[in-house]
């Protein structure tokens, strides 16, 4: 039996740290849709030593030489990548591997996203290795009022803080959106013996989502991240309880993708959907509102994008190699979808 906690409930119990957003509102206009994507980074550090954190190789002194010059060329790769080469700018962005609030402000900045009002949610995690993940959003078209941060304890290993998990509730249209920013702990150790930690956080996240689902069981959740598990995986499958159709609580829109070899993450030669989208059925099912338009999910896979090896396989052109600079942009793909907006009074 599945029990449903409320957020007052969850609360108490330290799960979630809840705060109203401080950003200042502007008049929203109602989108014809949405863009969001997704997008590990990879190691986005500032130059400076932060003695709160293990962030000494990303400094100009330190083992990985990581300079302003890099730094700079590292946000405007990732712009490129964001922008899709300056084709098209999401209205909402979660991203992971973080250092601070600060290198998403610098990376916001970059003139592929001049003109746009984003808008930035971020926390400083307790991670040992001292990454976080953020949501930017164009404050034009969506308002977050509300964000939450879920923070998990791990059962495995020597570090027991992990990232925290974001979740915002956001209004567009008359319409609400639940989302969810998420990168989970590494697989550091085999697959097998890290999985607790997965399964740790993917149950605070599913009570959260249970609180949800019980004040509303329409709402239109959408999941995004780095769950470091593929879709078949029990984190997902028997914690989430995502599935292919909207016979499941949850759907995963990466399913078929991970299915067919496609992926975000090149691991010895084979990728994985190690990155996601998951939602609730109403926000597929959707006949008013937002809906999302499940054929535009996508692995944003660019030729100048990657790097081909001598074997000729294609991986994702990073920024180090070990202590080997490559200059590129991010060990992963970036993940990318729409969701339409459908006029009609009362939305879902």
């Amino acid at each position: 039996m599945r029990v449903f906690i409320p957020v007052v409930i969850v609360l108490t119990l330290g799960l979630l740290q809840c705060c109203k957003s401080s950003e200042k509102t502007v008049e929203v206009i109602t989108p014809s849709d949405l863009d969001i994507t997704f997008y590990n980074v990879e190691n986005l550090f500032d130059t400076i030593d932060d003695p709160q954190k293990s962030d000494e190789d990303f400094t100009p002194s330190g083992k990985l030489q990581w300079n302003t010059e890099r730094y700079q060329h590292k946000l405007k790769n990732l712009a490129r990548v964001i922008s899709q080469d300056g084709k098209e700018l999401p209205e909402v962005l979660g991203l992971c591997e973080v250092e601070n609030r600060q290198v998403v402000e610098d990376l916001m900045k970059m003139p592929a996203f001049a003109g746009v009002d984003y808008r930035i949610l971020h926390r400083e995690s307790p991670d040992g290795r001292g990454i976080d993940v953020a949501l930017a959003y164009n404050a034009a078209v969506i308002q977050f009022e509300e964000v939450s941060y879920i923070r998990s304890k791990l059962p495995h290993g020597d570090r027991p803080n992990t990232r925290l998990v974001l979740y915002a509730r956001g209004m567009s249209g008359g319409d609400t959106l639940h989302v969810f920013v998420n990168h989970w702990p590494s697989r550091h150790g085999g697959q097998q013996e890290s999985e607790p930690n997965r399964l740790t956080v993917a149950y605070n996240v599913d009570q959260v989502l249970d609180s949800i689902r019980g004040v509303n069981p329409m709402a239109k959740i959408l999941m995004m991240g780095d769950f470091n598990d593929y879709p078949n995986n029990k984190s997902l499958v028997e914690i989430i309880q995502a599935g292919k159709d909207d016979d499941s609580p949850m759907i995963n829109l990466m399913w078929d993708k991970h299915k067919m070899g496609e992926g975000s993450y090149n691991y010895r030669g084979e990728w994985g959907a190690l990155d996601q989208f998951v939602v609730s059925p109403p926000l597929v099912s959707a006949t008013k509102g937002f809906q999302a338009e499940t054929e535009t999910v996508e692995f944003v896979r660019f030729p100048w994008l990657m790097y081909v090896d001598k074997e000729g396989v294609a991986y994702p052109n990073r920024t180090y190699g070990g202590p080997n600079y490559y200059g590129g942009y991010s060990d992963h793909l970036s993940i990318h979808m729409k969701l339409t907006y459908i006029k009609g009074n009362n939305p879902q």
